[in-house]
């Protein structure tokens, strides 16, 4: 059941939205019903007043819409785009003064994704970030420096140009810097993978000196002996669309690569399976298809073992 919001939460969602000009009518007509309630109305005005308290922060209310926009954006039911400095803190300060609010004048989030979740959102700077399922990443946005730490998963970065202010990503050991431009950044057991598709990066890790990656690069494994090559952009980044790409993979790993966008989970009956090699463009989740494709083309067997969960065994003569 969905819990009823309060509202100190609602209306810091009609805030950030009731400042933007290019609110749509239909929003601006259910911003006026929801208004014409008392206390709605009330709840609107102690928001108006704690940020009143704050002063001047016209980036923090640039937060404020970030936060609305990647609520709409969320994909899936979880929703999990949970903003330090957004509505429900603002929300909270209007029944404390305001006060804690502005968190040394940094703009800090964590946003996160489940199975088979992909999220767009904008970042306080009018960058963008796209993370894959089962990602997560912290935000951290001062005057000087915009900073993005990737805890797990994979995140595709559209940083807005700003020489005086770098982009920086931080995934394991390696820190990814950029002045702007589109890239990419997976975080995997054997070390981080850093693909760069516009624009220039420099890459370090601690106590190394810094490696320049060009458009059309990438950086990959462990940050004691990172190895740069020409990347597959295409294929690199085809989750975007929702394509999962493999060019001569261990099955193991695209088992592991479609549990993490699929609902239905794929389940290898024996470790020696996990060697074949695989190659082809499949459906991110269609987990199930791909199963039925290894059972035609290597003669492997196919069981249902639950309502969401297949099975991909050795065939009869295997």
């Amino acid at each position: 059941m969905v819990r009823p919001r309060k509202p100190g939460e609602a209306a810091a969602d009609w805030f950030a939205k009731a400042e933007d000009d290019r609110m749509p009518l239909d929003e601006r007509r259910a911003f006026d019903a929801w208004m014409a309630d008392a206390d709605n109305a009330r709840a609107y005005r102690d928001v108006e007043d704690a940020w009143d308290v704050l002063g001047e922060a016209g980036g923090d209310r640039e937060l404020l819409r970030m936060r609305s926009a990647a609520l709409r954006a969320a994909s899936g039911p979880s929703r999990r785009a949970v903003f330090g400095m957004a509505g429900a803190a603002i929300a909270a300060a209007a029944g404390a003064g305001g006060v804690g609010l502005m968190m040394a004048g940094a703009a800090q989030a964590t946003i996160r994704t489940g199975v088979g979740e992909r999220l767009t959102a904008p970042l306080p700077d009018g960058s963008r970030v796209t993370l894959a399922p089962l990602s997560k990443i912290r935000v951290k946005f001062t005057s000087a420096l915009r900073s993005v730490r990737l805890d797990e998963g994979q995140a595709y970065f559209e940083a807005r140009a700003a020489s005086d202010r770098p982009f920086r990503v931080t995934a394991g050991d390696q820190v990814a810097e950029s002045a702007g431009g589109r890239f990419q950044v997976t975080l995997g057991e054997g070390g981080s993978q850093i693909l760069l598709e516009e624009g220039a990066l420099r890459v370090a890790a601690d106590g190394a000196a810094a490696r320049r990656i060009d458009a059309g690069q990438m950086l990959s494994g462990p940050a004691s002996s990172p190895r740069v090559a020409a990347a597959d952009l295409e294929g690199l980044t085809a989750w975007r669309s929702g394509r999962l790409v493999f060019d001569d993979e261990a099955l193991s790993e695209v088992v592991a690569a479609f549990n993490r966008y699929s609902a239905d989970q794929l389940v290898l009956g024996r470790p020696d399976l996990g060697a074949i090699r695989v190659s082809g463009s499949f459906r991110y989740d269609g987990a199930r298809e791909f199963a039925g494709a290894m059972q035609a083309a290597f003669g492997l067997r196919v069981r249902q073992v639950d309502q969401a969960t297949w099975r991909i065994e050795p065939g009869t003569s295997g």
